[in-house]
């Protein structure tokens, strides 16, 4: 038989036999189904263990060890039954310690039959419901703990409220440890601290997604993380809390600083390549063309001329060739900083588009690692690139500084903030990428007609990775 066609099976637990007979006589007639009533407390627990009764009925005032109040305490801890007190009267003291058990009712036996079917009517339906809350939270509570990412529930002030064993497992914390602290306790000390700024969108009804940034273990270590934050709506469908989604990408993090490695030697090699093999070719084809250029001015003078131009195209070459080497071996920033590299690239590409350029640079000490001032310094150059060919700048500014904490490269042009306009382009993208790698915060900000600025700034943490 489905549950739903089952009638619902009630006990009677009451000391009074004549009123416990009349009770079971006046349920069956509102077409319930009823266990054989039982006098004590002692009784009506050795009966649980071999029926389960829909509700119960239990005198308030019982005779025994047991009274009442005493047997629903247990009722409540081992079982989970729904009961109502039934009770000729009682006194306040009696009724405060009735209150703590949490009933779902409270009946006189002198009540009219009607009253007694709408009492248990609710209580059946409270608890039906109730069971399905606690089916779901089950089912939640297998899912969560399945989840291999930190599953974190907050307040809109940040206290944590939840905590999944996949939070457990990436941060190091037990969730009993964390409860009610603030989610900051995962934000280095060094590190600036976004939660506030996220739960403050959070009030919006915003979503932040695959936003990554690093979080400090319970251990101290640094890890890379792509977090996910949504509002929590209660039943009033207001804003209560954020849920937080969390996934280690340290592991990832550190294959992608091993492919950049890998392309800047790439790039090194390359650059190499056209210095020393296609650069000295193309000078001894320029220096054989000169040759050719003398030899028939006296008895050729026009196809002197045409041997003039073709020399002339092999040096544009050559130098197009030294630019691209230039470009991909960055001699400078491996021999002398990223402060020296910036000036020269200042320099260099002042001369070349015919735009000032001013670099300022005040790096308490200078940059050791040198994945870290690859990508700050190609950051710049693709920043500065940007500014000269999309935004139409005519002034550029590099600068980079430092504090305790973190380093700061910012490029500013007063062109026509058209960097913005272009955030799905190639070049933003290249620059967000390198950010990323070394644990970067890129901010992109620009106004049509008041220039435009790319900033990235980057925690002191040792190394590229987030380790």
């Amino acid at each position: 038989m489905k549950d739903s066609e089952r009638k619902p099976l009630i006990l009677v637990v009451e000391d009074e036999q004549v009123v416990a007979i009349d009770i079971s006589r006046t349920l069956r007639g509102l077409g319930y189904d009823v266990c054989q009533p039982v006098a004590s407390g002692e009784k009506a627990l050795q009966m649980l263990k071999s029926v389960e009764p829909d509700l119960i009925l239990l005198d308030i005032r019982l005779e025994g060890e047991l009274d009442g109040i005493e047997t629903a305490k247990v009722i409540r801890r081992d079982y989970q039954i729904p009961y109502i007190y039934l009770s000729t009267f009682s006194d306040e003291q009696t009724l405060g310690r009735a209150k703590k058990t949490e009933p779902y009712g409270y009946i006189t036996k002198s009540s009219h039959r009607n009253d007694l079917h709408s009492m248990i009517e609710m209580a059946l339906y409270r608890s039906k419901m109730e069971r399905r809350i606690r089916e779901n939270e089950e089912i939640l509570s297998v899912t969560l703990k399945s989840i291999s990412d930190a599953v974190i529930g907050t307040s809109l002030d940040g206290s944590i409220i939840s905590w999944n064993s996949g939070a457990e497992t990436i941060f190091g914390y037990k969730a009993e440890a964390v409860r009610g602290m603030n989610i900051s306790i995962l934000t280095p000390p060094f590190y600036p601290n976004e939660m506030p700024e996220i739960l403050d969108s959070i009030w919006d009804g915003s979503e932040v997604d695959h936003y990554e940034t690093i979080r400090q273990k319970r251990d101290g270590t640094i890890i890379n993380v792509s977090v996910k934050v949504s509002p929590i709506r209660n039943h009033q469908n207001r804003i209560s809390g954020a849920s937080i989604i969390a996934r280690d990408i340290t592991t990832r993090k550190h294959l992608e600083r091993e492919i950049l490695e890998i392309s800047e030697k790439e790039r090194k090699r390359i650059g190499q390549d056209l210095h020393d093999s296609l650069g000295q070719k193309l000078t001894g084809i320029s220096l054989q063309i000169k040759a050719l250029e003398n030899r028939l001015r006296q008895s050729l003078p026009n196809e002197a001329e045409n041997a003039a131009s073709i020399a002339t195209l092999v040096n544009e070459a050559i130098m197009q060739t030294r630019n691209l080497a230039k470009n991909l071996l960055t001699v400078t920033l491996q021999t002398q900083g990223l402060s020296v590299a910036l000036q020269e690239l200042a320099s260099y590409c002042e001369e070349l588009y015919g735009i000032p350029i001013d670099c300022k640079t005040a790096l308490k000490e200078e940059i050791t690692d040198s994945a870290l001032a690859s990508q700050l310094y190609h950051i710049a150059q693709e920043a500065v690139t940007n500014a000269i060919r999309h935004a139409n700048a005519d002034f550029i500014e590099i600068m980079v500084h430092d504090d305790d904490s973190e380093i700061i490269l910012e490029v500013k042009d007063n062109g026509n903030g058209a960097v913005l306009g272009r955030q799905g382009g190639i070049g933003l993208k290249i620059m967000e990428f390198r950010s990323s790698m070394i644990a970067g915060r890129l901010s992109i900000y620009g106004e049509p007609g008041k220039g435009s600025s790319i900033t990235c700034r980057v925690p002191k943490i040792g190394s590229v990775g987030g380790t």
